[in-house]
């Protein structure tokens, strides 16, 4: 903006000039301007391309024949100077390869040739200091002085204006830097913090299994002893004895139910959904299925955890070997009064499953009934779906004795 500023300033006071010189502004002076207005901006318009300074050299030619153009040689000279300076920075390194070739002559030629217009302006300014004498040729040799200090000028300004675009470039390339190192920096704590997560989730499991396996068998033997017990005083008609056995009995179911409620919130707090449902979805593709998975469910028990996860590899397994699909996909969501999944492919309803009562199929619909819940496939669209529902109220703390039920059935 400054450059075009300076360059506006030069044509004002070339006009200023040449309106003193010729007693005033003619209709001479005002085409002189406008014709050097047009090769600025010919030139700025064009650079860096080689014919970018031929309109200020055609208006600089004619102020051989015009005299009062003589007082735009210094704007023309700037603007000269500018492009002059652009052309050799854009293209410098360019011509340098060219002449290192067998073409080194040609190369050089022709990038003499595309920066000569630049000096154009030394031809009337030297013209009308050889040719006229007095207050004339005093006029030219300041018009040529002015003009080689302004073309100066321009260099500068097109070396500053690339020093400018490197300096922004180098900043552009850093703050590139720095954001991708910050998003890899976020993306090494996600990382981590998943990492941290499914290692407290893995020892929750651990901590549940060894609980069921250890605990709970040694109080279930504990609980069948007692029983066995109370059976014999009874039938020695020991009532002391029998009540004793009764109470340590009822203690022992207590703390069988609730250890049994600790490992079901433990297994269920161990339980990552969303991670379970990727791997289910990632293994059973087998790299030959593009999977998009859309899931609505946050968290869920950790029996429907593992059916769902179940009939998702099922679903998508039997996609793989018996139809034709490129793509799948599964659908999860939590409505308020069951869970819902829904596995479409486009594997084409003739092709996708040849054998609809198969045994993959009768195992999908077990599990949905193990839990409540409901389980159908067959041809929709352009590919095969199924469809599975499960009912959130036996999930709700009910009792006990329900989730271990559940627990069984699963195993």
């Amino acid at each position: 903006m400054g450059r075009i500023a300076g360059w506006l300033v030069l044509l004002a006071l070339g006009t200023l000039c040449g309106s003193w010189y010729g007693s005033g502004v003619s209709a001479t002076l005002i085409a002189g301007l406008l014709a050097s207005l047009a090769a600025g901006a010919l030139c700025e318009w064009l650079l860096p391309a080689p014919g970018s300074m031929c309109g200020g050299a055609l208006v600089s030619l004619l102020a051989m024949f015009i005299p009062v153009w003589l007082f735009f040689l210094p704007a023309l000279a700037f603007e000269a100077g500018v492009g002059l300076g652009t052309m050799v920075l854009a293209t410098g390194s360019a011509d340098l390869k060219d002449t290192q070739t067998k073409d080194s002559v040609l190369a050089s030629l022709r990038q003499l040739l595309a920066l000569l217009p630049a000096f154009f302006w030394l031809i009337p300014a030297i013209t009308d200091l050889i040719l006229f004498r007095g207050l004339t040729q005093g006029y030219a040799l300041l018009v040529l002085l002015t003009s080689a200090l302004t073309q100066g000028g321009g260099l500068a300004c097109a070396h500053l204006a690339v020093a400018k675009g490197r300096e922004w470039q180098i900043e552009d390339t850093e703050r590139y830097r720095i954001r991708q190192l910050h998003g890899r920096i976020n993306d090494l704590d996600e990382e981590r913090a998943q990492a941290t997560r499914m290692a407290h989730l893995s020892e929750r499991t651990r901590i549940a299994r060894d609980i069921h396996d250890n605990v709970g068998h040694l109080l279930t033997r504990a609980i069948m002893q007692v029983q066995a017990g109370r059976v014999v005083a009874q039938s020695k008609g020991d009532q002391s004895t029998e009540r004793i056995l009764d109470d340590v009995g009822k203690t022992l179911n207590e703390a069988m139910t609730t250890i049994r409620r600790s490992v079901h919130d433990l297994e269920d707090e161990g339980t990552d959904f969303a991670s379970q449902m990727e791997d289910a979805s990632s293994e059973a593709s087998m790299g030959r299925l593009k999977v998009d998975l859309n899931n609505g469910i946050e968290t869920a028990p950790a029996p429907v955890c593992r059916c769902l996860a179940t009939i998702v590899r099922e679903a998508l397994t039997n996609t793989v070997r018996h139809s034709s699909a490129r793509s799948a996909q599964v659908i999860l969501c939590d409505l308020p009064a069951f869970w819902q999944m829904v596995v479409q492919d486009d594997g084409g309803s003739q092709q996708s499953q040849p054998d609809s009562r198969g045994m993959g199929l009768a195992d999908m619909e077990a599990r949905a009934r193990a839990l409540g819940g409901t389980a159908n496939s067959g041809p929709n669209r352009q590919g095969w779906k199924v469809f599975v529902s499960l009912p959130k109220e036996p999930w709700s703390d009910h009792s006990a004795a329900e989730h271990g039920e559940d627990r069984k059935v699963m195993a």
